[in-house]
Parts: C-alpha cells; sequence; structure tokens
C-alpha cells in the first residue's frame, strides 16, 4: 500500500511513529497520524491549521504511556468475578517459575523500532487508499490521510479533535476542497 504514497504522506506515517514513540505508546494510532499530518507541510497541515490546530498544544492532549496499562492485572476486579489473583499467580510460579505472569507481558512486546498500526489506524489508511480513488487521484497524499482519519469514524484523532473543538466534517471539506485546487 504504502508505495501509492506521496513524500509528504510517507513523512507524515515517519512523523507518527515518532510521536507514538514519545508518548511512550507500542502501535500507532490515528491520534499520532493526526500529529504526523499537521507536523508535515502540505493540504491536511494547512486544513487544520486554517481550523486553528497546533501542533504542541494538540500533542499536549495526546494520552501518554506512563498511566496504567489497560490489561495490567486487577486484583480487584479479577475477584469481583471469583478469580483469586494470588492463586492464579502462584499456580503459574508453580508451573513457569518465578515472576512467569510478568515475563509474559514482557514477551508480547514487539522489538524496538518495530511498531504496528492499531486497527483503527489501518482502517483509516485504508480509508485514505478509498478517497485517492474516489477523487481520482494517483498518490496519496497527507491529505487523503485526514480523510480516511475522520471517514475511519471513531478513533483517537477525532476524540483529540472533539476536545479542541473542530469539527471533521468542516476540516473534511476544506481538505477536499485543497487537494481538488492542487490536481
Amino acid at each position: 500500500m504504502f508505495e501509492r504514497f506521496c513524500k509528504d504522506a510517507r513523512r507524515a506515517v515517519v512523523r507518527a511513529h515518532e510521536e507514538a514513540s514519545a508518548a511512550g505508546q507500542g502501535e500507532i494510532g490515528c491520534e499520532h497520524l493526526l500529529l504526523g499530518l499537521l507536523a508535515e507541510p502540505g493540504p491536511a497541515a494547512a486544513a487544520m491549521t486554517a481550523e486553528g490546530l497546533e501542533l504542541t498544544a494538540l500533542r499536549s492532549r495526546l494520552p501518554q504511556a506512563g498511566r496504567a496499562e489497560p490489561d495490567a492485572l486487577d486484583a480487584e476486579a479479577l475477584a469481583s468475578v471469583g478469580i483469586d489473583l494470588d492463586q492464579v499467580r502462584r499456580a503459574a510460579e508453580a508451573t513457569f517459575g518465578p515472576g512467569a505472569l510478568d515475563r509474559a507481558k514482557h514477551t508480547r512486546a514487539r522489538r524496538p523500532g518495530r511498531m504496528r498500526f492499531t486497527a483503527e489506524a489501518k482502517k483509516a489508511l485504508e480509508l485514505a487508499l478509498r478517497a485517492a480513488v474516489a477523487l481520482r487521484h494517483r498518490e496519496l497524499t497527507g491529505g487523503h490521510l485526514l480523510i480516511g482519519i475522520i471517514d475511519q469514524g471513531r478513533n483517537g484523532a477525532l476524540d483529540l479533535l472533539s476536545a479542541v473543538a473542530v469539527t471533521p466534517a468542516v476540516l473534511r471539506a476544506d481538505v477536499i476542497t485543497r487537494l481538488t485546487e492542487a490536481a
């Protein structure tokens, strides 16, 4: 898919990877793509800037990984459904050795430097390609990526836009206008 990406779209994806890494995230989400697009000159950045978006301010609203992991073991939550975490931990350690549950969490980590896209970001990339095809463009630009993010429907980028009172439909219309004028 990336072979059809223009330089601005490729650089935006690279910047998204950097944003996710800087935030301590293990995956690239739509919110990271949005920040990457805002940082990279092109129709998407121009449309977002016209709406008053600023990279540093938007980045400050990005969730940081320092918070509790969503899949962290919670003894109280497990107890509420009849699972004794201490008993599970003892059984795991008896079978697999001390610290087995903690090691399992770390073995799922991806290799350093390699990061995959969230399901929402993958869908946004697919929708970006569809937008480029619908507009009869041969290459996929950052503007198409922004359309894909908006069309995805529910993701971290739309949450960020909502938090700063930017209407996705208005942003989408502006970027389409910019793309068609540039073609």
